[in-house]
């Protein structure tokens, strides 16, 4: 246990240390980055339901690269997740698979 302190504060000594400034964001910038992120994990989370589709309210297709250039007036993304499958019930079927997992924070 001494050597691995005695080896650790040894390192350290001979490094130099920089200070590392947090980046300055706006709270809006963080409100838009926080729903970046999420929606992105989100549409990774479910990138395999091959019957999901991600689009904003004028019917554009979003992709997770597109997400960072989206900032609505009001502060949002506005993403309509669009289930199609080829019945009812599968359709019925996905969008209780996604509802869950977005009640679970399993994204």
């Amino acid at each position: 246990m001494l050597q691995f302190i005695v080896g650790w504060v040894k390192g350290r000594i001979f490094q130099p240390v920089t200070k590392i400034e947090p980046e300055k964001l706006s709270p809006s910038q963080r409100g838009y980055r926080f729903e970046h992120d999420e929606l992105k994990r989100l549409m990774y989370r479910l990138r395999n339901f091959e019957t999901v589709a991600f689009e904003d309210v004028s019917g554009t297709k979003l992709t997770p690269e597109s997400i960072d250039k989206r900032f609505g007036k009001d502060g949002g993304i506005d993403c309509v997740i669009r289930v199609v499958a080829p019945t009812s019930r599968g359709a019925d079927n996905v969008a209780a698979r996604i509802r869950n997992i977005l009640i679970r924070g399993d994204y």
